[in-house]
């Protein structure tokens, strides 16, 4: 794909030849806008269920997990720690199909996106994604707050096989490779 600048002359043969491979045309109507300004919370209430299926929710509950610092890794696999797929994970050897960056958000604000996220990674088949959390030093008393989130959320979600705090290169300790159960 050849990206033109904006300041660069179109000859009058490309247009010519432009209007001839695109043919006639009409604007497609386009419903799907996004909309900036925050919807009434009757939106929000009658639209939840379209991005937090129950099937996949965020549980709070099972908090087993100890609470750890900005530098130190967090890891968890499904089918335990000597797996080979996991090492590789570990590794950074798999590429990650997608990306979500929470830090600097609060807690509930990173639930919600990262809700919203897991659907978008299913619904899309995505198998390893990097997922932003922080080190914590903008947090009170440097603690990472969004990342031990994660931490205990991923732990017990249903779509998640394991991740891993992601090499230096990707974000360090300040993120984790997630590596999705297929559909």
């Amino acid at each position: 794909m050849i990206i033109m600048k904006k300041s660069s002359k179109i000859s009058d043969e490309d247009k010519k030849r432009f209007r001839d491979a695109v043919g006639n045309v009409k604007p497609i109507k386009n419903d799907n806008i996004i909309s900036e300004r925050p919807q009434s919370s009757i939106y929000q209430k009658k639209h939840k269920a379209n991005y937090l299926d129950p099937g996949y929710e965020i549980n709070e509950n099972l908090a087993t997990e100890k609470l750890v610092g900005g530098e130190e890794e967090i890891k968890f696999c499904s089918a335990g720690e000597n797996d080979k797929k996991f090492k590789r994970l570990r590794q950074g050897k798999y590429k990650f199909e997608g990306k979500l960056d929470l830090h600097g958000m609060l807690v509930e604000e990173a639930k919600q996106q990262l809700a919203i996220f897991l659907k978008e990674c299913k619904i899309r088949s995505l198998a390893c994604v990097l997922i932003i959390h922080g080190k914590g030093y903008g947090s009170k008393n440097n603690a990472p707050v969004i990342k031990n989130k994660l931490n205990q959320w991923l732990r017990n979600h249903s779509m998640v096989w394991g991740f891993c705090s992601a090499r230096p290169s990707d974000g360090g300790t300040g993120a984790i490779y997630v590596y999705l159960k297929s559909n």
